[in-house]
């Protein structure tokens, strides 16, 4: 009777996660067709699947709204067509760039998620809205959504949609070689289709296979199966050449003073990617054009003793750029800053991945971590490389090696070498680790100027030879509710990462995780969480440096709308060797998409601070408020305005130590998923300064792209006349073209 009763149960247990197989028909290319509609001969021709369950807030109950799938490949290409069933009045989404997923998913969106290699080291997930724009980003096995996904990632892939009475239908053609695949003719790769969609002001996530909420790893969940056979890999080259033009004028030190511009200055390079196999691909970069396209958004770092961290937009630094991840930013792409040739190499094999990136930079910046504050300086020349090796026993098993070196010119090194890993234990448990080592002698030059010691040794750059380490050890639990962590950080006062961003060193840091979240299917409680973060902080001297505890409570209501208030208790802090202690602070952040048209962000930051730049620092009383808003007029026009405030008043109210705002407004105008016209304006109080960029950008896949722009800004620097200063003058003029082209061989 045991026996009977045993065989039962994993006669059920395979039923309820079974794998799902999709068996695709293959045809010529020429029947395939991408205009954004299904015909009757091409749903008879195709393979066709359901999206049948709901991931969120159902738990793998039946799905909300009708989804189906129609699968066809070639010797070259999968065919996906999706009809997503709704009503037109309830679609969510806009006519938007690629890679612009805005309002955090406020977008009907279809996702086709990939595990080429089933072990999933990488799963590629290329998405469409109801209006066809693109998205595509890659994931990996990882705690949280910010380390968990990478959407630097871009593939080559078509789509085309339409929106009809009954919903919506989106067509995608892939070609193969988008993504790296094992190498053979018969492929057999992970495959699954989420959707997501907003109906009665709740998100709700369907997918075509079920999901198990008490295993943490969710891309090792992709059980179904895509099997095509005979398709064949062709090796192609890919030539990436640019032009452009840049006109800079300066008005100069008195505001009376015309503009005056200086010669045009006219750049020329070239790209070229090879793809030695179905999972490697080699590249060269010539003279690279690193410019953005869109400027950084001005952080506010007034009362910061630490360098901020920047997000990466180039588009060079996307293919196998997930593995230089780590856990504390040992490598930071944007510390090659203006590289006159750069080369990546990316291999990816049955149970290995590799990836070697070098470049000459011309410009280097150099960063120095401190225990209460960091020090920035640029340097010149530099030679740089950065390598990684992973090793992937099964989904939940990888180690690896890795290493990056920069070489001055001139002068001076930095080289850094470490072992990584992640162990996964009883699907829950999991232990990462990093151990990491650095070699470093300083350049003998003036980019830092600072009298300033760390370890008896001087910041200032005098050629002075050090090595310290970096390690990392994290274990975690995580199921359907709770969510646990102990991480360990172990950086030493001599660590330094010049491919690298870590500004602070000389710290033994403790951090202790207990959370708790649970999901409602009702309308003015969706989801609830709960939890608690304890921080504890010494120096490599022992001495006590920080002791905190982070209590945070959140719901999910109507609207879509997260509030979420958070109360950071400072027990003890030691600041440039003076203690100060028991001083806390509240935050309040409220978002949502209350309708088709609005998405908002808010957050108010009250409480008390140390004013951390002052010569002599002290508590006071902090007021911070951010306000974004998102809003789509139509299609075609979105508005994107933001306010940030920020103010720290001594205790007795007599004066205060900062006190200003940031205020941005980005407007675009969207033709079609290709073409757009965007305006940016900020105007910074801390600074008092203010400037206007006007961009036209023709994009129509990741690589080429056309635009003509400008920067217009104004700057505080009028020395003979600075009474007569005003933020809205322009006094900096930029104007600039660049034409960059994919061409396919």
């Amino acid at each position: 009777m045991p026996k009977i009763l045993l065989l039962i149960f994993l006669l059920i247990q395979n039923w309820v996660y079974s794998q799902k197989t999709y068996n695709p028909n293959k045809v010529d290319p020429s029947e395939i067709i991408i205009d954004g509609f299904i015909s009757e001969d091409e749903i008879k021709n195709s393979f066709k699947t359901t999206v049948d369950y709901e991931w969120q807030p159902g738990y793998n109950t039946p799905a909300r709204l009708e989804t189906e799938v129609y699968l066809r490949y070639s010797e070259s290409s999968l065919y996906v067509g999706i009809v997503a069933y709704s009503d037109p009045e309830n679609i969510r989404g806009q006519v938007r760039p690629r890679d612009q997923m805005e309002g955090d998913l406020n977008e009907d969106t279809v996702f086709l998620r990939f595990d080429p290699f089933q072990d999933a080291r990488s799963v590629f997930i290329l998405a469409s809205n109801a209006y066809g724009s693109q998205l595509d980003l890659r994931a990996r096995n990882a705690i949280s959504d910010d380390e968990r996904y990478d959407i630097t990632f871009n593939a080559l892939y078509e789509t085309k949609s339409s929106i009809n009475d009954e919903g919506y239908v989106v067509e995608f053609l892939i070609p193969f070689n988008s993504i790296p695949y094992p190498s053979g003719k018969d492929q057999r790769w992970g495959f699954n289709v989420m959707r997501v969609f907003t109906l009665n002001g709740t998100q709700v996530w369907s997918i075509s296979d079920k999901y198990d909420r008490d295993n943490p790893c969710r891309i090792c969940q992709i059980s179904g199966e895509l099997k095509m056979d005979d398709i064949k890999f062709k090796n192609k080259m890919e030539l990436l050449p640019y032009v452009s033009g840049n006109l800079i004028g300066d008005r100069g030190v008195s505001s009376n003073n015309s503009i005056n511009y200086g010669k045009t200055a006219n750049e020329i390079g070239l790209g070229i990617k090879y793809d030695l196999s179905s999972s490697s691909s080699i590249e060269l970069t010539i003279n690279p054009d690193f410019s953005q396209v869109e400027a950084d958004e001005t952080q506010i770092d007034i009362n910061s003793s630490f360098a901020l961290q920047y997000p990466e937009l180039r588009p060079y630094f996307n293919k196998g750029m997930d593995l230089l991840n780590f856990l504390d930013n040992a490598f930071y792409s944007r510390t090659i800053n203006s590289p006159s040739i750069s080369s990546k190499l990316t291999s990816a094999g049955e149970k290995s991945r590799s990836i070697l990136l070098t470049a000459i930079d011309q410009k280097s910046p150099y960063l120095i971590g401190g225990e209460d504050k960091s020090y920035f300086g640029e340097g010149g020349t530099s030679y740089t490389n950065a390598f990684r090796h992973q090793k992937v026993i099964n989904t939940g098993f990888k180690y690896g090696f890795f290493t990056t070196n920069r070489y001055y010119e001139g002068g001076g090194y930095g080289n850094l070498f470490g072992i990584d890993g992640l162990f996964t234990i009883n699907k829950i448990w999991r232990i990462q680790f990093e151990l990491i080592k650095n070699f470093n002698e300083e350049p003998i030059a003036d980019w830092i100027d600072t009298n300033d010691l760390f370890s008896n040794k001087s910041v200032k750059l005098n050629g002075e030879k050090f090595n310290g380490s970096a390690n990392y050890l994290r274990v975690s639990r995580q199921t359907e509710n709770w969510n646990s962590y102990l991480f360990y950080k172990s950086i030493s006062a001599n660590f330094r990462a010049d491919l690298g961003f870590v500004p602070k060193n000389n710290k033994k840091s403790f951090t202790a995780f207990q959370g708790y979240e649970k999901i409602f299917d009702k309308k003015y409680l969706q989801t609830f969480a709960l939890s608690i973060t304890g921080d504890l902080s010494h120096n490599f001297n022992n001495e006590l440096k920080y002791k905190g505890l982070d209590l945070e409570f959140g719901i999910t209501t109507i609207g879509k709308t997260n509030i979420s208030y958070t109360y950071l208790i400072n027990s003890f802090r030691n600041y440039l060797g003076v203690d100060y202690k028991n001083y806390s602070n509240s935050t309040i952040t409220i978002m949502g998409s209350p309708s088709k048209s609005l998405t908002f962000f808010t957050r108010a930051i009250f409480g008390k601070e140390i004013a951390f730049n002052e010569d002599i620092p002290e508590i006071g009383k902090e007021s911070s408020f951010i306000l974004s808003l998102n809003y789509k007029l139509g299609n075609n026009i979105s508005l994107n305005p933001s306010l940030r405030f920020s103010s720290l008043k001594k205790t007795d109210n007599s004066e205060f130590f900062y006190n200003g705002y940031i205020s941005r407004l980005s407007s675009r105008y969207q033709f079609n998923n290709d073409l757009s016209l965007r305006l940016i304006s900020e105007y910074n109080k801390f600074t008092d300064t203010f400037y206007i960029q006007p961009l036209l950008e023709w994009n129509p896949n990741p690589s080429t792209i056309f635009y003509i722009g400008g920067n217009q800004s104004s700057i505080n620097d009028f020395d003979l006349q600075p009474e007569d200063f005003n933020p809205f003058r322009i006094n900096r003029s930029q104007f600039f073209i660049k034409f960059q082209y994919l061409i396919g061989i």
